[in-house]
C-alpha cells in the first residue's frame, strides 16, 4: 500500500498545486495541507521550474520565487552564488528546500515548510 494524502486520495511527495488535477480541487479553493516529511522526487525540479522567477539582487545573490512542488504553496528561496570562496559552480545544481509558512502537521518548531526539497540549475540567456 502506497502512502497517500488522506485529504487528496494522492500521494503526499507528489506535486499539489492549487487547482491542479492532483488536488481536485479549484484554484483558491482551501485544501488540508500536506503532513511535514523531508522528502524529494526525481520531478520536483522541473515541476518548481514551470512557473519560476528568478529575480538578481547583485551579483552573487539570486531570488527564486515559485510554488513548491509538493505543497503547492508559494515559497521564496534566497540563494548567494558564492558564500564562501571556492568553486562557484555546482554541477547538479542549487539546493533549494520549501520555505512556505503554512502550517503543515508534524513540522518541527524550528522548521518552515513542508519538508521538500530539489536541486535547481540556473542557466543565464
Amino acid at each position: 500500500m502506497t502512502d497517500t494524502d488522506a485529504h487528496t486520495g494522492t500521494d503526499p511527495s507528489g506535486p499539489a498545486r492549487p487547482g491542479s488535477a492532483a488536488t481536485g480541487s479549484p484554484v483558491g479553493a482551501a485544501r488540508e495541507p500536506v503532513a511535514y516529511r523531508e522528502t524529494t522526487r526525481s520531478d520536483y525540479a522541473a515541476t518548481y521550474a514551470e512557473a519560476l522567477d528568478v529575480v538578481p539582487v547583485n551579483q552573487e545573490t539570486v531570488v527564486l520565487s515559485g510554488r513548491c512542488p509538493r505543497c503547492g504553496c508559494a515559497c521564496t528561496y534566497l540563494h548567494v552564488r558564492r558564500a564562501y570562496r571556492g568553486p562557484s559552480h555546482r554541477a547538479d545544481g542549487i539546493p533549494v528546500i520549501c520555505t512556505c509558512e503554512t502550517a503543515h502537521p508534524g513540522r518541527p518548531a524550528d522548521e518552515t515548510g513542508c519538508g521538500a526539497y530539489w536541486n535547481v540549475r540556473l542557466e543565464q540567456r
